[in-house]
């Protein structure tokens, strides 16, 4: 008894279901809010670091292939910088605007804007 102890708890902890994350529906253009966050992050290999900041945009509306001049907020100065929009996804009323397409498997591996609230134009 004691040895199917291991099996049926293993069992037991397969069959609990599992929700699936959200999947994201990708559009050519959306409605912007002028504000989010810009999270940046840095490959090294094994490791991956990001780092978040506050970025303001000027056009309402964005699109994809659209290279963007975004102020980001760095050590409490705002600076320009460039941003070139590969790919616009969107769930319910969070956009993300990435500088690179996301792999099929959902990773997201470059620079990505976060809007919120945002729509599809």
């Amino acid at each position: 008894m004691k040895a199917l102890f291991p099996i049926l708890l293993l069992t037991q902890l397969l069959s609990i279901p599992v929700q699936a994350a959200p999947q994201l529906q990708y559009t050519e253009s959306v409605l912007s809010p002028g504000e989010g966050r810009l999270v940046t992050v840095d490959d090294y290999w094994l490791l991956a670091f990001s780092h978040t900041y506050l970025i303001r945009l000027s056009p309402q509306t964005v699109r994809t292939g659209q290279q963007l001049t975004i102020e980001v907020q760095r050590d409490a100065q705002w600076q320009q910088e460039p941003f070139q929009v590969e790919a616009i996804s969107i769930h319910q009323d969070l956009c993300r605007l990435h500088a690179r397409h996301p792999s099929q498997d959902g990773y997201f591996p470059g620079d990505t804007i976060y809007l919120q609230p945002c729509r599809m134009k």
